[in-house]
């Protein structure tokens, strides 16, 4: 079982006027990550997405990850959202150490069918994520601080009310690439290691198991998510009334004898309601928990017309951020439900050591 915790935040510093937006989003669309990423020194995680040079269409924000629960933040997660009818029709990102590194004409404009993370077609979709591993980018966990370069590009479109679309570029908001060509912008964010915490206050990944047979481990669903390296387990299908799962950390590829079981989840389900509670044990607490509960076996990492599953927690419904040190139980109510239903519970638990 691995037991080692470095923390990590992201900061972005943006350079030069640059709107900052409120981000306002779905929870299931960009959920924060223990690690909080914030903008210059505002609670903010995005910049705002801007269709035509000066139309407010959305953000896209940022977050960073730890995708095996080893403890140590390995991903940086992008998402473009869009707002007030806006589409998406494609994205391409670029991120790099320098601007001179932007693919560019001769002339100094921007090139984004050459940056190197690309959406292909996603007409219609209004957010779309792209999940970049930090080894992809340099960055590595203890790392005092790294300076990127960042131009997110989208095509965007919106209905016109006359069964047509108004098109327009979109870019995250910034300094222009080339102040006398085309009006593409970049700007910059630090990708930084918090110091490791003292012995005994590291933590493990941990998920719910129905121990009486509804559980499936990810590794069931194979192809149809888009991360499907990671263990865990949905629950379900689960008719209405009450439950008791066990909450198992560090169980590997859904192997118990490579786990510790460290408490248990409670699920009340009844007229449409489900009332669901973390409970660990001593030595044990809850560092924060994510949670999704509805009538796929699994959540979604959007809301256009084709959802992809995803079996990333930062992607869930409900994310607690980092709760109150010592926590041993959490509870959360998830209405508006119907019919059988699924439960996915992770929780980041403290206890382990740090070896």
């Amino acid at each position: 079982m691995k037991k080692q915790l470095l923390s990590g935040a992201l900061s972005i510093i943006m350079l030069g006027l640059l709107v900052i937006s409120s981000c306002t989003k779905e929870a299931s669309d960009v959920a924060p990550s223990a690690n909080r990423v914030t903008i210059g020194n505002s609670e903010n995680s995005c910049v705002t997405l801007l269709a035509g040079r000066n139309i407010n269409a959305g953000t896209v924000c940022f977050e960073d990850e730890d995708t095996d629960g080893d403890g140590y933040v390995d991903m940086l997660r992008v998402c473009y959202n869009t707002i007030n009818g806006w589409e998406l029709t494609e994205a391409h990102l670029f991120i790099g150490n320098s601007m001179t590194e932007i693919p560019m004409t001769r002339s100094g404009n921007p090139i984004p069918g050459q940056f190197p993370y690309k959406s292909g077609d996603i007409t219609g979709l209004t957010t779309y994520c792209f999940e970049i591993p930090f080894s992809e980018i340099g960055m590595v966990c203890p790392n005092p601080g790294k300076n990127y370069v960042v131009a997110a590009h989208c095509a965007m479109r919106k209905p016109n009310g006359t069964g047509g679309y108004q098109t327009e570029t979109g870019w995250g908001a910034g300094e222009r690439i080339n102040t006398k060509g085309s009006w593409g912008t970049y700007f910059e964010i630090v990708v930084s290691c918090d110091e490791r915490p003292p012995v005994n206050t590291c933590s493990e990944t941990a998920f719910a198991m129905d121990q009486n047979g509804s559980a499936i481990c990810f590794s069931e669903f194979g192809e149809f998510v888009n991360n499907p390296n990671r263990w865990g387990w949905t629950n379900g299908p689960l008719v209405e009334g009450d439950y008791t799962f066990e909450l198992w950390a560090g169980a590997g590829q859904c192997n118990l004898s490579n786990g510790a079981r460290v408490g248990e989840l409670v699920v009340r389900y009844r007229d449409g309601i489900a009332d669901v509670t973390y409970n660990v044990f001593t030595p044990y607490s809850l560092k924060e928990v994510h949670l999704y509960v509805g009538n796929n076996p699994l959540a979604t990492s959007n809301n256009g017309p084709h959802p992809e599953y995803t079996l990333a927690p930062g992607q869930y419904p409900i994310v607690s951020g980092l709760l109150g040190e010592g926590t041993t139980d959490a509870n959360y109510v998830v209405e508006n439900l119907s019919g059988e239903i699924y439960v996915v519970a992770h929780a980041s638990v403290y206890g382990f050591d740090c070896e």
